[in-house]
């Protein structure tokens, strides 16, 4: 099977092992992060939005391993969901050859919430980070140091891209984080709710950039 299930702390998470893997060479790993509707323990249903399904639909020439953890929540990846993030890449390095500089993180709505936390609560890990229609807190704004890439719906509602997240006030959106990390790359699509992620990851200019990073 493309995805391969695995289990640490006793959660099942799934990882995207490249048919072209070889030995010969390291490769870049990238975390996906879901959004709050696929939530749960079953180990599947997070594989059916966003990332995921991209990867299968091009799984012959996808460059990457992916790691797409679950998150049981009741909301962002904290606590024992964070632990079975960060112990997954330990794991995969131990299992394959995965370049430790190319070590990426990308999520959507609240995956977006959780990448915008642990791009800044661990500076020096990420190669790159891409955020999707997801908001993050303005004190984190100067810790974020990996390359990021935030995507936006013009008319999104679930997570507008300005003001505050409408379930936790301390989070703006994805334009306000754009505004205070002038660096950022900043993509917004006109007249575009919150369901944008099956556009930001087909777009191949992502992936050049991506997959170019370095930390």
């Amino acid at each position: 099977m493309p995805f391969q299930k695995r289990t640490i702390l006793g959660r099942t998470y799934q990882v995207f092992v490249p048919p072209t893997y070889v030995t010969s060479r390291s490769w870049p790993l990238i975390l996906f992060l879901h959004g709050v509707g696929e939530n749960g323990t079953d180990g599947e249903k997070h594989l059916k939005i966003g990332l995921p399904p991209y990867v299968l639909a091009n799984e012959a020439t996808f460059p990457a391993f992916v790691i797409a953890p679950q998150c049981k929540g009741p909301w962002k990846y904290e606590g024992q969901d964070e632990q079975v993030l960060l112990d997954s890449i330990i794991a995969a390095q131990r299992e394959w050859r995965i370049d430790a500089r190319r070590i990426s993180l990308t999520g959507l709505s609240q995956g977006g919430c959780s990448t915008f936390d642990l791009g800044a609560r661990y500076p020096d890990r990420w190669a790159a980070l891409a955020v999707v229609c997801g908001a993050g807190r303005p004190s984190d704004a100067g810790r974020i140091t990996a390359p990021l890439w935030i995507f936006h719906g013009e008319r999104d509602e679930v997570i507008p891209p300005s003001g505050p997240h409408q379930w936790d006030k301390s989070n703006v959106g994805g334009r306000d984080m754009a505004r205070l990390i002038p660096r950022a790359k900043y993509t917004e699509y006109p007249d575009a709710d919150h369901f944008i992620w099956d556009q930001v990851y087909a777009d191949p200019a992502l992936w050049d950039w991506l997959l170019d990073q370095k930390r």
